[in-house]
């Protein structure tokens, strides 16, 4: 009797034989699938809510829903919809913000769906709204945020915003918008006048392992906008995940930004609120050849070039590794140093930081991602605006090897923690009156090796000072945590020096003894008793600017974080943008035995080590050819 399976007996499991291929939305379109792809993973993310205005609440994040193993044929359309940010609220009235838009992906006939953030509450005792995540309720005796995860899903697609603080005449703060990882902060948790945190978003970016290229932000999504608050110091900060942060007295709220589905922050008096940041879907295609197939399956595989390449071979010998993530910008304002881009190697640097050799590989190609700096603050002029965090590094072997980008200095007057990263960013320096000046009064220090590997990636940035005239923190580095801002008199806020970046790790792979992975050093006050900008970390990290020069970025290919912004005085009395990151570096180095090619030429250079190992460098993105020699 003839059989319809090609002649296996037994239960027959879905197979997908596409090779991997991650494709990034940043508007709607259609996406044709592999002709043998049978199972997608996606990450949809809806647009973030607009923010409100006079002391508004922050928007709330658009909905993240993470969907894993969607069957689905080959040659297939999957129409695909993102969601626009909402728009903030002007100046009157207050409370005209709009919610954001939803995104949504259509699988075999399925519609899967991202709610619009809520939009942030705007005037006196407006609650938020809510939505995918929802919108921080603005000034008011505890005027309620809105709702998370409406319509319901499950897993969770977002979280409820903060409320707004119990009002008085001078202590008004409004709540965060929600994030997707937390719920939007509680207006005046953080002091008198200030606004409530955005809550944080989502790194997607494990689920999507050598794909770093079609992620925008580095994979992190939906955080929620900051509240506004009603001191000079009261901005607040925007959740990770492109949430716009709140403003202080006088200031306009800052924009999500675009492609994350960040929540818009709140806006002051008499000023508007922050517009939510577009949506965006991402969507990786299988590249296994699991389950059981049949003859027919094989064959029609191979004729599409999908299959497995019989010709690849096993290496048989082990290969050292460097991989140094982009480093993190310094913050705008009296600022943190950015971190240090994430540091993984195998060999050739300080042993407590050495992981295993890579073996086990087949001869092949494979891609390498080389992560860019954190971009600057902008404009110069601009205190609140955090540090850019630097992309991920991957080198996509079998076994893929990520170092994470590093943490941008936190940003502002107002006691803002640089971000978390390989390395995470320091805390910015914090205006506050004397009685509450202290060496660990500023905003805190950005958390090191996130996500966590072993060895360590790296370390955490340090805290900011606080006082009238304050400063920020260093970035952390790869082998040390740097220092935190200190007095420069004996008069506790009298003024600060910023702080030292943590030191980098020395490392010969390349022959030479070089170091990377620097933090860069903390922005502080200029011009007055002597205060001092903080250094940046051996291995290449930026020092904090001085004089009207501008602050240091951190080296290029060493993945080291820039110094942070200062305020520059007595002239011309305004602020100076933190530095840029380093970009990172992938380096390969294995035995005589083993070739290397590379692509583009502008990315790879390869060499041959005195002992006869070879050695493949790359300074930007490509792709690595190893063969057998």
């Amino acid at each position: 009797m003839a059989r319809s399976n090609g002649g296996i007996t037994g239960v027959s499991n879905q197979s997908s034989f596409g090779k991997c291929k991650v494709t990034k939305f940043t508007s709607s379109g259609t996406l044709t699938t592999q002709c043998s792809t049978r199972a997608i993973t996606s990450v949809v993310v809806a647009g973030g809510g607009g923010s409100g205005s006079d002391y508004g609440g922050g928007g709330g994040a658009g909905g993240l829903r993470l969907l894993e193993s969607l069957a689905v044929s080959g040659n297939n359309n999957v129409a695909v919809v993102i969601g626009g940010g909402g728009a903030g609220s002007g100046t009157s009235p207050a409370d005209g913000a709009v919610s954001g838009v939803d995104s949504s992906i259509v699988v075999g006939g399925v519609t899967y769906t991202s709610e619009g953030g809520g939009h942030g509450g705007g005037g006196n005792n407006v609650v938020g709204t809510a939505g995918g995540s929802g919108g921080g309720g603005s000034q008011g005796p505890a005027t309620a945020g809105g709702a998370g995860n409406t319509p319901p899903v499950s897993p969770s697609q977002g979280n409820a915003g903060g409320a707004g603080g119990p009002a008085s005449a001078s202590n008004v703060g409004s709540g965060g918008g929600g994030g997707h990882s937390a719920v939007g902060e509680t207006g005046t948790t953080d002091g008198t006048g200030r606004g409530g945190d955005g809550g944080a978003g989502t790194d997607v970016s494990p689920n999507f392992p050598g794909g770093s290229a079609e992620l925008t932000n580095a994979g992190v999504y939906a955080g929620g906008g900051g509240g506004a608050g009603e001191n000079a110091c009261g901005e607040s900060t925007g959740g990770s995940g492109g949430g716009g942060a709140g403003a202080g007295f006088n200031d306009p709220g800052n924009a999500g930004t675009t492609n994350t589905g960040g929540g818009g922050g709140g806006g002051s008096v008499p000023t508007a609120g922050g517009a939510g940041g577009s949506g965006i879907v991402i969507v990786k295609e299988q590249s296994k050849a699991s389950g059981v197939w049949n003859l027919k399956s094989v064959f029609s595989a191979r004729k599409s070039d999908s299959w497995v390449n019989n010709n690849d071979k096993f290496l048989n010998h082990p290969l050292d590794y460097l991989v140094v993530a982009g480093g993190g910008a310094g913050g705008g304002g009296i600022a943190g140093g950015g971190g240090a881009g994430g540091y993984r190697t195998s060999g050739y640097g300080p042993s407590p930081l050495r992981g295993s050799t890579i073996a086990g590989e087949i001869t092949g190609t494979y891609t390498v991602t080389v992560g860019a700096g954190g971009a600057t603050p902008s404009p110069a002029t601009t205190p609140s605006v955090q540090g850019g965090n630097g992309t991920n590094s991957v080198l996509a072997l079998a076994t893929p090897i990520t170092s994470a980008g590093g943490g941008g200095g936190g940003a502002g007057v107002g006691g803002t923690a640089g971000s978390s990263g390989g390395s995470g960013g320091g805390g910015s320096g914090n205006c506050v009156p004397a009685p509450q000046a202290g060496a660990s009064a500023g905003g805190a220090a950005g958390a090191g090796n996130t996500p966590p590997v072993s060895p360590s990636q790296g370390n955490a940035g340090k805290v900011g000072a606080g006082g009238y005239l304050s400063a920020g923190g260093g970035g952390g580095g790869a082998t040390g945590t740097g220092s935190a801002a200190g007095f420069a008199t004996a008069i506790p806020g009298d003024a600060a020096n910023g702080g030292t970046g943590g030191a980098g790790a020395p490392n010969t792979i390349l022959g030479p003894n070089t170091s990377y992975a620097g933090g860069g050093g903390g922005g502080y006050y200029h011009g007055y008793n002597n205060s001092q900008p903080g250094a940046g970390g051996a291995g290449g990290g930026g020092a904090s600017g001085t004089s009207g020069s501008a602050s240091a970025a951190g080296g290029t290919n060493t993945g080291s974080g820039g110094g942070g912004g200062y305020f520059d005085q007595p002239a011309p009395n305004s602020y100076r943008a933190g530095g840029a990151g380093g970009s990172g570096i992938v380096v390969v180095r294995g035995p005589s035995a083993v070739a290397f090619a590379g692509s583009p030429c502008a990315a790879f250079c390869g060499s041959t080590h005195p002992s006869g190992d070879k050695i493949a460098k790359f300074t930007a993105s490509g792709t690595l050819t190893i063969t057998q020699a």
